[in-house]
């Protein structure tokens, strides 16, 4: 994804244009079919020839703002991480957002991830659109069916998401994603992961070879919960020693609450991000 074209001068109009001419926006049951057009993908520095730090830094991006924690020894069976399902909270500007918890991305091209997307009013086509995904890379993005509870695994602005991601035995991994008091949905993989990180984080996904302007979803909660196993230990965030990650000029995180696993992350605020 290094060095793809902008879609940040694209918006409104021309990203439509393009929407209609070859992105398949098919809206069913309220929510949308995105075909593996618009994804979530691994980190974009925001420098190319940065060297990602690995632990206790701050760093940019053009992609992700949140957290990360990394296994020197690539030892990262497990992620989990609950969240708020923010709200787009207006048309301007035009974009795309991903809430997500997920294994490896960090410094190499495979990621195993899970969460929900938040979009923006499309130029008037289709409105705001809310739904749950799973993505495998390099595979594309699907977006969930059949969830217990659920068959639509319908996601509303409030509701309160859980996400898991873990190792169950050889290349085999369980996601599960639970949309608290409405619907559940579990799916075993199979997926050779590098299991290098473990990230919880809001992005601002491409579509196609594009990448978008993040959506402007104000302030997003990750916790109460924000965990992930490393050698077979269980730790919250703050015991990674944890890298932090900007979205240049789109979103930032806040620092770690006292609980070392709750923190807000704030999409187009101009003074610090508050933590909770």
């Amino acid at each position: 994804m290094r060095g793809v074209p902008s879609l940040r001068a694209l918006c409104g109009f021309a990203a439509c244009a393009a929407c209609a001419a070859g992105a398949p926006f098919a809206v069913s049951g309220g929510a949308r079919a995105r075909s593996g057009n618009e994804r979530a993908g691994v980190l974009i520095p925001s420098s190319p020839r940065e060297v990602l730090p690995l632990e206790g830094h701050t760093i940019h991006s053009t992609n992700w703002s949140g957290y990360a924690v990394i296994s020197k020894r690539h030892r990262i069976t497990a992620v989990t991480g609950s969240f708020v399902a923010p709200k787009v909270t207006g048309t301007a500007p035009f974009g795309f957002a991903a809430t997500w918890m997920g294994v490896g991305g960090y410094n190499t091209r495979d990621l195993i991830q899970a969460g929900t997307a938040e979009d923006s009013n499309s130029g008037g086509l289709y409105g705001k659109q809310y739904f749950a995904w799973y993505e495998l890379l390099p595979a594309g993005e699907r977006q969930l069916h059949k969830c217990i509870g659920d068959p639509k695994c319908r996601v509303r602005p409030g509701n309160r998401i859980s996400v898991a991601v873990r190792e169950v035995g050889g290349n085999r991994w369980m996601i599960s994603m639970t949309n608290s008091g409405h619907w559940h949905w579990s799916k075993s993989v199979s997926y050779s992961s590098s299991r290098s990180s473990a990230e919880w984080i809001l992005e601002a996904p491409s579509i196609g070879s594009a990448q978008t302007n993040l959506a402007p979803v104000g302030t997003v909660h990750f916790g109460p919960t924000s965990r992930y196993t490393a050698a077979g230990a269980g730790h919250v965030i703050a015991g990674g020693h944890p890298v932090k990650i900007i979205l240049t000029h789109e979103a930032k995180p806040s620092a770690l609450a006292p609980d070392g696993q709750s923190f807000n992350d704030c999409a187009y605020r101009r003074s610090a991000c508050p933590r909770p």
